[in-house]
């Protein structure tokens, strides 16, 4: 392919729930590919497929057909354990239902990346309370999740899938409980840590006031990609 280099490359990927007459198409046949150094943003009706898809391209759900590269490689050929190695070095994931661990503090959720890859306790929670700071959440880093609204959950979701710093952010809704004002600031983080020459952001979203953001923009309709827009210039892509 010509331009930079592809961080993920989806051909021909197509996903099944239930089988026979209960068969669900949840992915027919994307094609897709997101570039390095870009902020792709997944938009479309609720059910087309998108969580589905992000969650195909982070490796935490398995295709049925065709492959999904990332930075080259076909992670579900690695062993289980090589596998989620990988993943907790080069993905982080933003979950739209946060996943937050109820009984740690908000700067413990934050430092699990970290800790998973070695890091030792007092320096990697050091890391997530910085982290907290970019996205305002400063002194709230003791709290639990409990006693966080559900704005600050997010955010707090989000700089745990920021903190180690991964070649592939992966959100779900990121700003869906967050105010105009705190999801432009929340997405000038993700931009800044996530986008760079060797990394890239993939972004399902309904909120069109973070469109800007966007390199370009894919829409998806029952499990298909059909368009690609070039955020910047409002060009498209038409995919057949």
């Amino acid at each position: 392919m010509n331009g930079p280099a592809s961080a993920v490359q989806c051909k021909g990927v197509i996903k099944r729930y239930g089988s026979g007459e209960a068969e669900v198409l949840a992915l027919r046949g994307i094609d897709l590919e997101v570039r390095m150094g870009e902020l792709l943003m997944l938009v479309g009706p609720s059910g087309c497929g998108k969580t589905t898809l992000i969650s195909v391209i982070a490796g935490i759900l398995d295709q049925d057909e065709g492959e999904c590269l990332l930075f080259g490689q076909d992670i579900t050929r690695l062993p289980a354990d090589e596998r989620t190695r990988y993943r907790g070095q080069a993905i982080g994931f933003v979950f739209q239902s946060f996943n937050l661990i109820p009984t740690l503090t908000a700067a413990e959720n934050v430092a699990i990346p970290m800790l998973i890859n070695g890091m030792p306790f007092e320096s990697a929670v050091a890391e997530a309370r910085s982290r907290l700071r970019d996205v305002q959440l400063e002194g709230r880093e003791d709290a639990l999740p409990t006693q966080l609204s559900g704005g600050q959950q997010q955010r707090v979701a989000i700089a745990r899938a920021i903190v180690h710093r991964p070649r592939l952010v992966v959100c779900d809704e990121p700003t869906s409980a967050l105010d105009g004002e705190t999801g432009h600031k929340v997405m000038q983080v993700l931009k800044n840590v996530a986008v760079g020459s060797d990394r890239a952001l993939v972004i399902v979203t309904h909120d069109a006031r973070i469109y800007e953001f966007a390199d370009r923009i894919a829409r998806m309709e029952d499990g298909r990609i059909v368009s690609v827009e070039q955020a910047e210039r409002g060009t498209k892509e038409n995919v057949p």
